[in-house]
């Protein structure tokens, strides 16, 4: 890949007066610190969705695959496998497929049974490549719509310029602790509890129709 690739280990969702802040990355580094105008959130979060709706209809076939490389059952070992995993897939050949990484900054692919994210200026301090796992994105989506809420209704009353706002987002989320609270990483039976009902749940739905 041209740009930085960045895989959705952990991920936050914040609020600046009149924009969503998305924090993500791994654990052990600073984050990707994407940031989003109330202006764009009734397009772009209804695509998001979408995205991670279409890419679960590939999820659950390739995990077998995803897991391939893991030495053992153990959760750091199952994820250093898949992060292998998504890092050996031509995403440039996916991307290029779709008009490249400049087509616009910001922009959502579904691929390898994973939602992809172009973010660049003023989106993002560097065009960044994040790839969320869409189980992820299904489970922040209440979060994401609450705080999508209260960046509309905390727009400043002088409405300061969307690139003011972005910056200062920006800045204000990219000082704080990383990340803000501690994550309780869950033991290896409760992950495999979770991604068993995750799947019976996706089982259970009727198939989500991707747009051609």
């Amino acid at each position: 890949m041209s740009i930085p690739v960045v895989i959705a280990d952990a991920t936050e969702v914040g609020v600046s007066p009149g924009v969503l802040v998305i924090r993500t990355g791994a654990l052990t580094s600073p984050p990707t610190v994407v940031v989003l105008p109330a202006e764009v959130l009734d397009g772009f979060l209804p695509q998001m969705q979408a995205a991670a709706h279409a890419a679960e209809e590939d999820y659950w076939r390739l995990l077998p695959a995803f897991r391939a490389g893991a030495r053992s059952e153990a959760n750091v070992e199952l994820a250093r496998a898949k992060e292998k995993w998504l890092h050996a897939q031509p995403w440039s050949k996916a991307l290029a497929s779709v008009g490249g990484v400049n087509q616009h900054p910001l922009f959502l692919i579904e691929y390898a049974g994973h939602v992809g994210l172009v973010a660049a200026a003023p989106f993002s301090q560097v065009q960044t490549f994040v790839i969320f796992d869409p189980l992820q994105l299904n489970r922040l989506a209440p979060r994401l719509l609450k705080a999508a809420a209260q960046a509309v209704q905390g727009m400043p009353g002088s409405h300061p310029h969307v690139l003011e706002r972005l910056a200062g987002a920006h800045q204000e989320w990219t000082s704080m602790p990383w990340p803000a609270a501690p994550v309780a990483l869950p033991s290896q039976k409760q992950a495999a509890a979770v991604v068993s009902a995750l799947h019976t749940d996706f089982l259970r739905r009727a198939p989500f129709i991707k747009e051609r």
